[in-house]
């Protein structure tokens, strides 16, 4: 059985060496990634930008262990949008654990397909719970080895 995130990824929108020093950069480059990378149109950059922020102000996304999943569900929109990054620094997301975050798995999607949203939000907290999985994304050399990263997880 394919995972939830089969094709929802691809190796446009990762973005292997994130900029931003604080959350709201780092989730504004991410949005560029996924405009750049054409999973997200154009039109809908600042809608989802507000999305993302919006919800992080009701509660951070911050797993703990390094990892964050901002996400939100917008109107209108045709299609998922995924987008992973990855900060060498860190980034305060306001974790539960208190942790700086470097891996980040952002996930934009239809505000009518709920139960495809919760299934892969429910994917990404399984990887984040996997210490091999953030491993291999903290150690990969390149956008590419984390796509293949990712491949190897959503079968």
């Amino acid at each position: 059985m394919p995972s939830p995130v089969s094709g929802l990824f691809s190796p446009k929108a990762i973005v292997p060496d994130l900029r931003g020093a604080t959350r709201d950069a780092v989730l504004e480059e991410m949005v560029r990634a996924a405009v750049a990378a054409a999973v997200l149109p154009r039109p809908r950059k600042a809608q989802v930008l507000e999305a993302l922020l919006a919800r992080e102000e009701r509660g951070s996304t911050g797993m703990g262990r390094g990892v964050a999943v901002p996400h939100a569900k917008i109107a209108g929109l045709r299609a998922h949008a995924g987008v992973v990054g990855r900060s060498q620094d860190g980034v305060d997301f306001r974790a539960v654990d208190g942790e700086r975050v470097h891996v980040l798995v952002m996930l934009i999607s239809p505000d009518t397909r709920h139960d495809e949203h919760l299934a892969t939000l429910r994917w990404v907290s399984l990887m984040a719970r996997d210490h091999d999985f953030c491993s291999f994304i903290r150690q990969a050399r390149s956008a590419e080895q984390i796509y293949e990263v990712l491949q190897e997880r959503t079968g």
